[in-house]
């Protein structure tokens, strides 16, 4: 009889607490998300004063070295060296109302901080990527694969004066 009585009252509470909207209660409609991106203004990469310099890292085994100086207000230049061998520059610029990075802008900018910043690829084969400052000598690079986030740790070197 016990058994019978607990049996009943499971039943009961489950079947009151299924999630059924109230008769006249308005019809929800799924939508589309939207992109996700921040909005922000010009003097957003004003956060990033904090990259000025010289930074260093390991790759894959390699050493590698980015250097970021500021030529205005808005426009950042990004070096990057390969075990001694030095890249292309490319930059950090303002254009039709978003930051893009890169050469042929092929990245865009989808969120700035005062300690983050993130790109978002906009050419085919590329990944997204964070840059993530933990204190005033350190950074991460994230990278953020299907495989998961690669980290590379980035610690100053030099300070460059802008």
């Amino acid at each position: 009889m016990l058994r019978s009585l607990l049996f009943v009252f499971l039943f009961a509470l489950i079947t009151s607490c299924t999630n059924q909207l109230p008769l006249g209660s308005p019809e929800i409609t799924t939508l589309e998300p939207e992109p996700y991106h921040t909005q922000y203004d010009r003097s957003a990469l004003q956060n990033l004063k904090w990259l000025t310099g010289v930074w260093k890292g390991k790759e894959n085994g390699r050493v590698m070295e980015q250097s970021f100086l500021f030529h205005t207000n808005d426009i950042l230049e990004v070096t990057r060296t390969v075990d001694g061998n030095q890249k292309a520059s490319q930059f950090v610029i303002w254009k039709d109302g978003h930051y893009y990075f890169g050469q042929n802008r092929q990245w865009m900018v989808t969120w700035i901080s005062a300690k983050n910043i993130r790109f978002d690829p906009l050419a085919p084969g590329l990944n997204p990527m964070t840059w993530s400052r933990v204190n005033d000598d350190k950074w991460h690079l994230l990278r953020h694969t299907d495989k998961g986030d690669e980290t590379i740790v980035m610690e100053r070197v030099d300070d460059i004066n802008s």
